[in-house]
């Protein structure tokens, strides 16, 4: 009995200082907009798996691996897919496979 007690007002506790932060955090002004040029993605041993960047005109979402190697860049105009060797495996390109998906006459 006095075991389950415990845990109630343990589990109590907990509940009410998660309603006191959501509260505090509710009162808190905070920015409608976030900016910033980079976002990056790590994993739990902190190894960057993702990026979401400008480059000059462009906006990039680049992909890495387990071990740090790029593996795919996304941009507006082309995907680009790397082997494991960093080599270009593929490109998938905006323009050609806009003329691709027209029919035949357009």
């Amino acid at each position: 009995m006095m075991r389950s007690a415990r845990t109630l007002l343990l589990l109590i506790t907990g509940l009410m200082l998660v309603v006191a932060t959501l509260w505090a955090q509710s009162r808190t002004r905070t920015s409608a907009v976030t900016q910033t040029q980079r976002i990056e993605l790590v994993d739990k041993e902190g190894r960057i798996r993702a990026e979401l960047k400008t480059s000059g005109e462009d906006t990039l979402l680049v992909l890495y691996d387990g071990q740090g190697r790029l593996r795919t860049v996304i941009n507006t105009e082309s995907v680009v897919f790397y082997g494991v060797d960093g080599k270009m495996k593929a490109r998938i390109d905006a323009q050609n496979l806009s003329k691709e998906l027209k029919r035949p006459g357009e």
